[in-house]
């Protein structure tokens, strides 16, 4: 019982040691203090991640905005890999799914609610701009147990969309928005449908469409 007692000590004295030494950066990879860190993120515009040291972690941006290099061959990749035609005068919406973790494994959600909610996201894209969201998953074995299996998920092809978009494994899921051009904005980690919505028309206004006309 002694050393029973003795290896809880050392664990709580290593958990209290731990969070003793943790650093806190910005996303320009400043230190900054926790209570700085904890207001940024307050935000809503930040997401946590891991940092470059098991004791570092840091901010980054949830929202990311730019132009594919080579947008034709990635369209062909998808398009093969999927048998669905990318629009040509429409954004394409990707709802990125990179497996389970402590987010998308918690929760709520059901089979039915995880429908629901879905069904809704894709009326909305579909009142925008006509097309209907792509599900890609970075692998459609590695379903969580709240529903997400329900939804009509592909492989990503080579990981093309992972490595194009999403370098870095954030909780829950992402999405990115792509218009015909190659232009894109992406969301890291958890989001609303009102995200989803919001960048749609963000994408839309770039290529000097209302939200009425698709």
């Amino acid at each position: 019982m002694k050393k029973m007692w003795l290896c809880l000590l050392m664990i709580i004295g290593s958990f209290y040691t731990k969070a003793q030494s943790l650093r806190y950066f910005d996303s320009n990879n400043n230190e900054i203090s926790k209570e700085r860190f904890d207001e940024i993120r307050e935000t809503g515009k930040f997401l946590r991640m891991p940092g470059d040291s098991i004791n570092h972690t840091k901010l980054i941006l949830r929202e990311e905005k730019g132009k594919l290099a080579d947008y034709t061959t990635f369209k062909a990749a998808i398009e093969s890999h999927t048998g669905k035609k990318l629009s040509e005068i429409s954004p394409t919406v990707f709802i990125y799914y990179p497996g389970k973790d402590p987010c998308n494994t918690s929760g709520t959600a059901t089979p039915a609610s995880k429908n629901a909610w879905h069904a809704e996201l894709q009326k909305g894209v579909w009142k925008l701009c006509e097309t209907k969201p792509l599900y890609i998953s970075k692998n459609i074995n590695d379903m969580d147990g709240k529903g997400s299996s329900v939804l009509p998920w592909v492989s990503d092809p080579e990981h093309i969309v992972e490595k194009t978009f999403f370098k870095q494994r954030y909780p829950c899921g992402s999405f990115v928005v792509i218009a015909p051009d190659g232009n894109y904005i992406s969301h890291f980690g958890e989001y609303a449908k009102d995200s989803v919505w919001k960048a749609v028309k963000q994408i839309k206004k770039q290529m000097g469409k209302t939200e009425d006309e698709n």
